[in-house]
């Protein structure tokens, strides 16, 4: 067969596939919905609130772009506006594409502009993610207060984070310590994936491995990391207790954290471009679900607060990309197709 009939073939069947899960996700969410209470929900939005929307999700993501500036600063130094750009570039990208492509897109963009080595780069950008996870441990506080079905939830949630990040740190320190043998480790598991992904994965294994030695220097800064981390998960709780307000629903406090937890901690599960779908039926499973609200205005804040991510991510993200000197379909080159994997050997 054409090697280039098969790759268009291979192209046109993950696009098919894509489609198919999106389409599905949405039927599911309007067989569970009524519509024509949807539809009269969302013209019931209060739009006076957009300003503050977009203040809070801006000082969400600027307080984030400066946790990884942080994060990243033993390796090298960059501008909060640098930091913030490269941020959001990074942001639109796992919008649109909800595999993490954007953390690998960003630290190419770090090589093109700074010319950091992606060995050096690579594990911060992975490191200060993981941070995003740490607000979690707000839920196990609050689960006294909570209902026996959140509650459930939330500790179950919580505890298989608890166990990722116990896992991670375990491997972290044994990575520090005994690098060569992590090192022939990662050779040895590699023979358990498919032939084709093989390169990259070892390759982008070796760079996170070696990208470690910076962690030590990093000590130090900790409570300026969490700190920002918790202002910045703090916002984007008010972001979506706003989304609700809009439309006549007042969050107690534990609902806004909770919720926003569990809403983040599910962006680690594999979804459609955009989220399309799969976002409004995340948005019923937690706050219908689990705390109650009607799924009806609960669906209109998904779907306005979709639209408004979308809008947003948008124009953020490819305001970002002019300031870098680049556009999103080099973005989606550099970091998934040919040229990544041609980048990534070339690293020193």
């Amino acid at each position: 067969m054409n090697p280039l009939f098969s790759d268009r073939m291979k192209k046109a069947a993950k696009i098919l596939g894509t489609l198919v899960l999106a389409f599905g996700l949405i039927g599911l969410w309007l067989a569970i919905v009524d519509i024509h209470d949807l539809v009269a929900m969302l013209a019931q939005i209060r739009i006076l609130y957009l300003p503050l929307m977009i203040g809070l999700f801006f000082l969400s993501y600027f307080l984030r772009s400066l946790r990884w500036k942080v994060v990243i600063s033993p390796v090298v130094r960059i501008s909060a506006a640098e930091a913030f750009h490269l941020s959001m570039a990074n942001h639109l990208l796992n919008f649109l594409v909800p595999v993490h492509a954007g953390e690998a897109a960003k630290c190419l963009l770090l090589k093109k502009i700074k010319g950091t080595p992606l060995s050096r780069s690579l594990a911060a950008t992975y490191m200060d993610k993981a941070a995003d996870l740490l607000p979690i441990v707000l839920g196990i506080a609050l689960a006294p207060f909570l209902s026996v079905r959140i509650r459930s939830v939330l500790l179950g949630v919580s505890g298989m984070i608890v166990i990722i990040w116990m896992a991670l740190t375990a491997s972290v320190v044994f990575i520090l310590f005994k690098k060569k043998t992590a090192l022939a480790w990662i050779e040895k598991a590699l023979r358990f994936f498919p032939r084709i992904f093989r390169p990259k994965i070892g390759r982008l294994s070796r760079l996170f491995v070696e990208g470690l030695s910076f962690l030590p220097r990093l000590s130090r800064r900790i409570p300026e990391i969490l700190g920002l981390t918790f202002l910045a998960f703090l916002a984007q709780s008010l972001l979506v207790g706003i989304f609700f307000f809009s439309f006549g629903i007042r969050l107690p406090l534990p609902a806004m954290f909770v919720g926003y937890g569990l809403l983040s901690a599910s962006f680690l599960i594999p979804a459609p471009p955009g989220y399309t779908g799969s976002l409004e039926l995340i948005f019923i499973f937690i706050f219908s679900f689990l705390q109650g609200y009607d799924k009806n205005p609960v669906s209109a804040v998904a779907v306005s607060s979709h639209i408004f991510t979308a809008v947003v991510f948008g124009l953020f993200g490819l305001a970002a990309m002019a300031f870098l000197g680049t556009r999103l379909s080099a973005v989606f080159k550099m970091s998934s197709g040919p040229d990544a994997l041609k980048e990534w050997p070339a690293d020193p």
